[in-house]
């Protein structure tokens, strides 16, 4: 079972930090996705700092335009 995700923090370069239930924390870096048309929005980093943690995974946007699934976050982010 993927622990949940409760807290996150933006980075610079495009790095979020995640930290799972229970005390886990990953870095994971936002960078690759860009070039996807669904994150292309996250290029502005005023919008990309508004990240916070919804329903169990991260979000942007007031509407929840944009969210990364939490497996992907767990399996691709690196241990701090």
């Amino acid at each position: 079972m993927l622990p949940k995700i409760k807290s996150v923090k933006p980075l610079p370069n495009y790095i979020i930090e995640v930290e799972f239930e229970p005390s886990v924390q990953k870095q994971f870096s936002v960078l690759p996705y860009l070039k996807y048309t669904v994150y292309k929005s996250l290029v502005d980093v005023f919008f990309f700092n508004t990240v916070t943690v919804k329903y169990d995974t991260v979000v942007w946007g007031k509407n929840e335009e944009i969210d990364f699934d939490p497996y992907t976050i767990y399996s691709e982010g690196v241990p701090v």
